[in-house]
């Protein structure tokens, strides 16, 4: 996605949290929307930015560089915490700016994000009042420009493709059929692995108890806990496979089985 620089006077980034490859290197997401965005901003917008605080590094060289007044605040809902995310605010510089700032400055501020991954807790939680105002600058008119691959016009071409055909038969297998009768009878060990392959899934019963079956295997723990005479626990887990069904009635009422 393109768009000309300088035309946003907010922009909240919340980039997906995963690796990139590039042509010589592979580098964080995080960096990489940073990156290609940051231009977009207006000298004096605002940057909203939400990262894993593990990964603040990666984004420090442009932060400093081209940022001011940047803070770091620590999110605490539920998910936040999963994700040990952080919000980083800063204004973007003007061009002024950038050319009275020194290398002292620069590495001062990419010293102080280190320092925050090194030491978390020491970043403070994002309060229910403002520390601070940021003035927002009126962002002006602005167009997205899409240059990437057409995956709406792939996506309905595809099928039409002699090699995407030729996979098809391994990627959609033709379902599978199982019929006759066994010459002995089957044991339960046979039953259970009949059941989660697919061979007892279908449509079933008539009138009120007309169903539908799904099978699947589900791997069970079990944890067991032993204290020795001097007092130390251990821990013990031993994994093991059922069986699960899912029948779901005409009615809407749906049962597990285990």
């Amino acid at each position: 996605m393109q768009c000309p620089v300088e035309c946003f006077g907010l922009s909240y980034l919340n980039p997906p949290y995963d690796y990139t490859l590039g042509p010589a290197d592979s580098r964080r997401t995080e960096q990489s929307f940073l990156s290609h965005t940051y231009r977009w901003l207006k000298p004096g917008g605002v940057l909203v930015l939400v990262i894993p605080g593990d990964h603040l590094a990666e984004c420090s060289q442009i932060l400093s560089t081209h940022f001011r007044d940047v803070v770091v605040y620590r999110l605490e809902a539920h998910e936040c915490v999963r994700y040990r995310q952080v919000v980083v605010i800063g204004t973007r510089r003007s061009r002024r700016e950038k050319e009275r700032l020194t290398d002292s400055d620069i590495t001062r501020a990419r010293h102080y994000c280190a320092s925050l991954i090194r030491n978390p807790s020491q970043i403070p939680a994002l309060p229910q009042e403002p520390e601070a105002r940021y003035d927002v600058p009126v962002s002006g008119p602005a167009q997205l420009v899409y240059r990437g691959l057409p995956l709406d016009e792939i996506e309905d071409l595809l099928p039409q493709s002699a090699a995407y055909r030729q996979a098809g038969r391994i990627l959609f297998a033709e379902p599978r059929f199982a019929g006759g009768r066994p010459l002995i009878p089957l044991k339960p060990g046979h039953i259970g692995l009949l059941a989660v392959g697919g061979m007892l899934n279908g449509i079933f019963g008539s009138g009120d108890e007309r169903h539908i079956s799904f099978w699947q295997a589900v791997k069970l723990t079990d944890r067991i806990e032993e204290e020795d005479e001097q007092g130390v626990i251990t821990v013990k887990e031993k994994e093991s496979f059922s069986n699960e069904l899912t029948v779901v009635y005409g009615t809407g009422q749906v049962a597990i089985l285990k």
